[in-house]
């Protein structure tokens, strides 16, 4: 039975918009934890930062390692969603980047940040991926997979794409993990479940209160038709909980709510478990989450606004 057990406040700036944060498990030290989001001086920033930070007490403390800035002036883009992986021992920062305040006409590329040590030094990689909002790594079978969606025109339609690479450094085949003209499919979160298949979560952009979809893929090529969930959401992150189940952290529309679910894959199950309020005329600056498991608990950060000038990084323990 999932329960929450505390929260602690991360950073907090009334001169900066903190936004959409990840986290995850060092894979060189079990202590060890490492966190990004994002700086900026508004939700659509002329003017970011990713902030880097580690724990090495199992994200009961943090202390910031980087700050890599970007901004509009000096380099024609600015971050957007970070989201962290490794492959082998090297820790990436995957995030794109935008070229302007106004999404429809921006141009969107995704980088990624290289580190061997944990983040001490960093090294900044311009990659051909496309699309926006990218997913984490996924390993299945023997390849890696990434996701993120695009922009396809002025009028914000959407399709939500999928690339491969064998060893990180090359990708191709960048293959339609969703697509349909009545939903704006996009900010697909992807599960590995024991090799014999992917479940990615979508969030459908059609409006604000939508139900969350799946789509399924036992190849990362073809992918099942979406289906919906009796969730309201939006920007899941998920994670395999066990055989037949997963976990997801998500903006709740339903409710304003921080939250979390765990899906049963049998049965179509769903149990909800809310975390923290936002008030409830605030639609949008709120959620979008991270989410590592930690043994006997898991680690979520989000970014909330409550009563504030700005939103601001919380993080919650939860007891498994």
């Amino acid at each position: 039975m999932l329960k929450l057990k505390y929260i602690i406040t991360i950073d907090k700036n009334d001169k900066k918009y903190l936004s959409f944060p990840d986290i995850i498990k060092s894979v060189k030290k079990p202590n060890r934890f490492l966190m990004v989001y994002r700086s900026g001086n508004g939700h659509h920033p002329t003017s970011s930062s990713l902030v880097l930070k580690r724990s090495e007490n199992q994200g009961r403390s943090w202390r910031t390692i980087q700050e890599i800035e970007l901004n509009l002036e000096e380099h024609g883009y600015v971050w957007n969603c970070p989201r962290l992986s490794y492959i082998g021992k090297t820790l990436y920062i995957v995030c794109d980047a935008k070229s302007g305040t106004y999404e429809r006409q921006s141009h969107f590329k995704i980088f990624f940040l290289l580190s061997e040590t944990d983040g001490n030094n960093i090294e900044i990689i311009d990659t051909p991926l496309p699309g926006m909002v990218p997913d984490k790594f996924i390993k299945f079978q023997d390849k890696y997979f990434c996701a993120n969606h695009k922009i396809k025109n002025r009028k914000n339609e959407l399709i939500q794409l999928m690339s491969w690479s064998k060893n990180g450094e090359l990708w191709y085949n960048t293959n339609i993990l969703a697509h349909d003209y009545k939903h704006q499919f996009c900010e697909a979160s992807v599960v590995n479940m024991n090799n014999l298949y992917m479940i990615a979560y979508l969030r459908d952009n059609s409006g604000h209160k939508k139900n969350i979809y799946t789509v399924r893929s036992s190849n990362g090529v073809e992918w099942s038709e979406p289906i919906d969930l009796p969730v309201y959401g939006q920007r899941v992150t998920a994670l395999r909980y066990d055989n037949h189940t997963t976990i997801g952290a998500y903006r709740n529309t339903d409710n304003i709510n921080v939250s979390l679910f765990k899906h049963n894959l049998e049965t179509n199950q769903i149990n909800v478990l809310n975390i923290d309020e936002d008030y409830k005329n605030n639609q949008y600056n709120y959620g979008y989450t991270g989410l590592a498991d930690n043994n006997k608990e898991y680690l979520m950060p989000y970014y909330i606004q409550k009563e504030e000038d700005n939103p601001y990084i919380k993080l919650a323990f939860i007891r498994k």
